[in-house]
């Protein structure tokens, strides 16, 4: 039986119209609708804070998001980010 991660509830609670599932390191966000990627959120160790990417077709990798590189941020503020941003409502190919 696997132990529960309060962080990953934390996480679903504040992004309730996504799925939400650990992998390779952090939290994907997932579009229910088209069951794609949205987001990542990689937390910061030794804090509990996350850092936020989007997925750039023109790296073909997942990228930081800002112009000033790594941001420390909350999960009601990458939230914030990722329904606002229309980068994050970009396709993703596969």
């Amino acid at each position: 039986m696997t132990k529960p991660d309060p962080t990953l509830a934390q996480i679903a609670a504040q992004f309730a119209r996504h799925d939400v599932e650990w992998s390779r390191g952090a939290y994907m966000i997932i579009d229910r609708r088209t069951a794609n990627p949205i987001a990542r959120l990689r937390p910061i160790p030794d804090t509990d804070r996350f850092e936020l990417f989007y997925w750039s077709n023109v790296k073909g990798r997942w990228t930081t998001f800002g112009n000033l590189g790594r941001m420390k941020l909350m999960p009601d503020s990458a939230y914030e980010i990722v329904e606002n941003d229309p980068v994050f409502r970009i396709p993703r190919s596969r």
